[in-house]
């Protein structure tokens, strides 16, 4: 049985603007911008990771795009961190281990010559079977309730980083690739820009994409020798998807 915790901004706790659209080409920000933001997600994978310790729990192993901790109490789940911030808690399955040693510090595999002459009754352990489904959903809860500060904050600075990435990079790499397409005629480039710009969501994260795009309109496609006309302008605003107009 396995519980998810679905990391998503908390709507009761204060949001941090997203970055400020910048220059398109500042290529020395949009790195430090980045870069910064991956220190974030580091710094509060971290602050996670010894709260897990300070509640009993080591890491084990690497499962894919998890890394897996251990409790020494065996009946206690496991958890699961993704490598974008959130987590599953799994029920301990019954586990073999050496005597005197929990799951999680499994000792000298010698010492797992000790378990031939107790016929392996002090090497085995039922795991998360030796509590009732109550008993167990209160263990899970307790690890939910004790991490919650920390997963919030590595969630944060997980979406802010990939926000960021979205802004410096990503965006404008798509910007100069629609406008750098000589092959196409210039004003199905600007319409081709328009439909990129209408299409993002108001949502914050999405305002914020908006925001850099009429950056690039205002800084590369005005300035350059076919820009927007106003009578174009005008008519593509009026068949828009979204809220408010473009203006330039």
């Amino acid at each position: 049985m396995i519980i998810t915790l679905a990391l998503a901004w908390s709507q009761d706790a204060p949001a941090e603007p997203p970055p400020a659209p910048i220059a398109v080409g500042d290529d020395e920000v949009d790195e430090t911008v980045i870069v910064t933001g991956e220190a974030a997600v580091l710094r509060a994978r971290d602050e996670l990771v010894l709260k897990l310790r300070g509640e009993g729990y080591v890491r084990h192993e690497r499962d894919g795009e998890y890394t897996v901790f251990k409790n020494d109490t065996p009946y206690l789940p496991q958890v699961w961190l993704h490598d974008d911030g959130w987590l599953q808690l799994k029920a301990q399955p019954p586990r073999v281990h050496s005597p005197g040693h929990s799951f999680a510090n499994q000792g000298s595999p010698l010492n797992y010559l000790w378990c031939i002459p107790t016929l392996m009754t002090a090497c085995v352990s039922v795991g998360s079977a030796a509590l009732g489904p109550r008993q167990l959903q209160t263990a899970r809860e307790d690890v939910v309730d004790a991490t919650r500060p920390e997963v919030q904050k590595l969630n944060d600075a997980v979406v802010r980083q990939h926000l960021a990435q979205r802004l410096y990079k990503d965006i404008p790499a798509d910007l100069e690739r629609i406008w750098g397409d000589q092959a196409a005629p210039a004003i199905d480039r600007r319409r081709t820009l328009f439909l990129y710009w209408d299409s993002r969501t108001e949502t914050d994260a999405g305002m914020a994409a908006k925001e850099a795009i009429r950056a690039f309109m205002k800084g590369v496609v005005q300035q350059s020798a076919d820009p927007y006309t106003p009578g174009e302008l005008e008519a593509l605003n009026g068949a828009r998807q979204t809220g408010n107009p473009l203006v330039l």
